[in-house]
C-alpha cells in the first residue's frame, strides 16, 4: 500500500532478540522472511524496532543486518545499545528512502540515563542500558524536499521496576522536547514494558503525577494512537509470549504522537503468516493525517 502525500504510516515492532531463540522453534532463520514481509507489506513510512540484534559475524542472529539487506527501499539508522555499536541489542529505525530524507545534522542515539551522551550508560536500577533513537526527516516529492518534516523516535524501556521505566520515559520526553520544532509532528514508538495505567505511560500523556521536584511535568505531552481511536474499548494485548503462555489483554507497545498529526487508524497485527508468528509481540501499526505546520 502506497501512502498518499497527506498520510503517514508507522509501525512499532519488537522483533524478539534472536540469540534468546537460537535453539527453539522461533529461531531467527525460521521467521526472518515473515518479519521482512510485515514491514514491506504494510507500506510504512517509519518502523521503530526493538530487540533487534546486531551481529554481522553471525548470520543466524543478525536481525538488523538481515532486515537492512532485505529491505532495499528502506534506510536504517541506529546502533547497538552496548559498548560496541556494531554488536548487541538495539532499537534501529527503518524509513522509506523515496519519501523521507534523514537530516544529517538532526539525528542520533541517546541513552536513557543521567548522561544521555555517554554510550551504554544507564540509570542505577536499570537492568540494561536503554536508548532513544531519534531523527528529523524531511519529506520528499520527486526527490525534492516539500518543506514538511517529522521528528521520529523509538525506544525500549526497562521491564523490572515501574519507577525506573518512569524515569526513562521522563528522559525520553525531555530529550524530544528539546529537539522538536514548534508545531512539528513528533512520533515516539516503542516497547514500554508497562501497562496503560502505569506512571510511564500516564506521564507521557501529560498527566500530573505526584512526582518529586526533580521530575517536572512532561514538557512535551503526547497522545497515544490506539487509545485515541478506541477510547471506550477494553485494552488489548501486544505481548503474547508466542501464544505459549497466558498474558494479560493489555498493551505494553505504543505509538505516541503530537504536533501536526491526526490519527486515522491504529491496529494490532495478530496475523500468522504461513502459520508463523513473527515475534512474541504483536506489531502495532498506526496511520496519521500529516498536516503542514
Amino acid at each position: 500500500m502506497e501512502n498518499s502525500s497527506s498520510t503517514i504510516r508507522v509501525l512499532s515492532f519488537n522483533l524478539r532478540m534472536a540469540p534468546a531463540e537460537r535453539q527453539t522453534s522461533h529461531a531467527w532463520p525460521l521467521r526472518r522472511d515473515v518479519c521482512r514481509d510485515v514491514i514491506s507489506g504494510g507500506g510504512f513510512d517509519f518502523v521503530g524496532t526493538q530487540e533487534a540484534w546486531f551481529s554481522p559475524e553471525e548470520p543466524d542472529v543478525d536481525q538488523a543486518g538481515d532486515l537492512s539487506r532485505s529491505l532495499p527501499e528502506y534506510g536504517m539508522f541506529g546502533t547497538s545499545r552496548d559498548a560496541d555499536p556494531a554488536r548487541g541489542e538495539g532499537t534501529p529505525v527503518f524509513y522509506r528512502k523515496d519519501r523521507w530524507e534523514l537530516d544529517a545534522s538532526a539525528n542520533g542515539v541517546l541513552w536513557l540515563s543521567d548522561t544521555p551522551e555517554v554510550r551504554a550508560s544507564r540509570l542505577a536500577d536499570a537492568t540494561h542500558s536503554r536508548m532513544l533513537v531519534w531523527g528529523r526527516f524531511h519529506e520528499l516529492s520527486g526527490g525534492r524536499r516539500t518543506g514538511r518534516t517529522v521528528l521520529f523516535s523509538n525506544t525500549h524501556l526497562d521491564y523490572l521496576f515501574e519507577h525506573t521505566a518512569f524515569l526513562q520515559a521522563a528522559i525520553c520526553d525531555r530529550l524530544l522536547a528539546g529537539r522538536v520544532r514548534p508545531g512539528e509532528p513528533v512520533i515516539l514508538t516503542g516497547d514500554f514494558n508497562m501497562y496503560e495505567g502505569s506512571w510511564p505511560v500516564r506521564y507521557l500523556l501529560g498527566e500530573k503525577l505526584p512526582t518529586s521536584p526533580t521530575v517536572p511535568d512532561a514538557p512535551l505531552p503526547l497522545r497515544e494512537a490506539w487509545r485515541a481511536l478506541h477510547p471506550g474499548e477494553p485494552d488489548a494485548r501486544t505481548f503474547q509470549g508466542w501464544c505459549e503462555r497466558g498474558t494479560e489483554d493489555r498493551r505494553i507497545d505504543y505509538v505516541f504522537f503530537g504536533g501536526g498529526l491526526r490519527p486515522l487508524a491504529a491496529r494490532i497485527d495478530s496475523e500468522r503468516r504461513g502459520g508463523v508468528l513473527p515475534s512474541d509481540h504483536y506489531p502495532l501499526a498506526a496511520e496519521f493525517a500529516l498536516q503542514s505546520f
